[in-house]
């Protein structure tokens, strides 16, 4: 039977890269449960509140909308019914993610204030937000974030893969997980930066999301 042991340069090489990756990754993470907003041929990473409004907004995923414009600072759809539980907000910040009334889902591109509404969430960035929703009706589509960092050692070089639709820069926490076997039932929370790993596992994998 083959063995599975690497060499220390081996262990080291990949186990710094696990380390490199998590600690790149957790710089700005955000609360809440991540998706992705595109428009315009640009994609924002952003929040959805942890709450029965957030919640059921996450249930409709994915989700295109036309939405129109109103006010030079938002876009707007009647249709979308959630449960309200409304704020009078003083300030709004280009970014937000609202429901006004219970039926009314607004996406903000500029400050605004004075009326209320309840949260469904926010962007991380703004940049290139306005541009992307244009002057006019807007087709934005929420959808639930993915991604996933894959790592397979390949005789003494492992190889990394992912699966995201997150844009890039999008901080994220990292966990590992790993099994003796590709496709193995067994997975379970490992310490990335663990120098026996290759030792006892042949399969690598790590799961990467917005918390």
């Amino acid at each position: 039977m083959r063995s599975r042991r690497r060499s220390a340069a081996t262990r080291a090489a990949l186990c710094g890269a696990f380390a490199l990756a998590a600690a790149a990754a957790t710089a700005g993470a955000a609360a809440g449960t991540p998706i992705v907003v595109a428009a315009g041929g640009r994609s924002f990473a952003a929040v959805v509140e942890d709450s029965e409004t957030g919640r059921a907004f996450l249930a409709m995923l994915p989700l295109t909308l036309d939405m129109a414009e109103l006010n030079g600072n938002e876009k707007y759809r009647y249709g979308v019914s959630l449960p309200a539980a409304a704020q009078h907000c003083d300030t709004i910040a280009a970014g937000d993610l609202m429901l006004y009334g219970s039926n009314c889902l607004v996406l903000f591109y500029g400050p605004a204030g004075g009326y209320s509404y309840t949260r469904v969430g926010r962007l991380l960035s703004t940049d290139g937000l306005a541009a992307a929703l244009g002057s006019g009706t807007a087709t934005v589509t929420f959808e639930k974030a993915r991604l996933e960092i894959g790592c397979r050692p390949d005789g003494v070089a492992p190889v990394f893969t992912a699966d995201t639709n997150l844009p890039a820069g999008t901080p994220v926490t990292v966990q590992g997980s790993a099994g003796i076997a590709d496709g193995a039932a067994d997975w379970h929370d490992v310490d990335p930066a663990d120098p026996g790993l290759l030792d006892r596992y042949a399969f690598f994998r790590l799961k990467a999301s917005l918390h």
